[in-house]
């Protein structure tokens, strides 16, 4: 990929996001991407799924790669008239009952749970299902925005497990330091409109960038 990226501004000129992100992500890598407050880290992950165009250059996703994209706006997507267990049996129509409540139970919905409706859910358990549909999809590159915003500790060390155990390709954005040094071995940096790639985990990232003391 070779991207860059401009917003409008509303008197007519142009606020450059990021330029020049020149790059390749392989199978299998777990990726942060990280910056300070308005970097363009969301823009670029919205640019990585499709959500949004480059203004210049191009991203080429390589056969077979299906991309699956958890923004902080994910959650309006439900409908909220379906309960969690309607949802998902909209993910996996042919599943027995008994493999839907093993998903259900895997993302903490046991019990009488499952028939809440989605209009009745907390910000958390609505992370819950949409994070639940897109890891039963044929999906091999999730793109992930702020995942565990809002979620309790309980639902983060499950869905970190899931993504431990996850056998394609991950790249996010998280604040959540632990979640990334559990989880992350390459770390993409945004600053003042460039991209630094570190290929070593979070604390290589931390050493080697001189950040130890700041905030991703």
């Amino acid at each position: 990929m070779t991207l860059g990226k401009v917003w409008p501004r509303p008197d007519g000129s142009e606020k450059s996001v990021f330029g020049g992100i020149t790059g390749v992500i392989r199978r299998q890598e777990k990726i942060a991407v990280v910056g300070v407050n308005g970097a363009g880290k969301s823009t670029f992950l919205k640019v990585l799924a499709g959500q949004a165009e480059p203004s210049t250059g191009s991203m080429n996703l390589g056969a077979n790669v299906y991309p699956g994209y958890f923004s902080q706006h994910a959650m309006d997507i439900l409908d909220p008239r379906k309960t969690v267990l309607e949802t998902l049996q909209d993910s996996m129509p042919t599943a027995h009952l008994g493999t839907l409540r093993n998903l259900c139970a895997a993302f903490l919905f046991q019990g009488d749970d499952i028939y809440k409706r989605i209009d009745k859910l907390s910000g958390g358990e609505k992370s819950r299902v949409v994070l639940a549909t897109m890891l039963v999809q044929p999906i091999n590159l999730l793109i992930l925005d702020e995942p565990t915003n809002h979620l309790d500790i309980q639902s983060r060390e499950t869905l970190l497990a899931a993504l431990q155990n996850f056998t394609g390709t991950v790249v996010l954005v998280s604040h959540d330091r632990h979640f990334l040094r559990c989880l992350i071995n390459r770390v993409f940096e945004i600053d003042h409109g460039e991209m630094r790639i570190y290929n070593g985990n979070y604390e290589y990232y931390l050493e080697k960038s001189g950040r130890e003391h700041r905030a991703a």
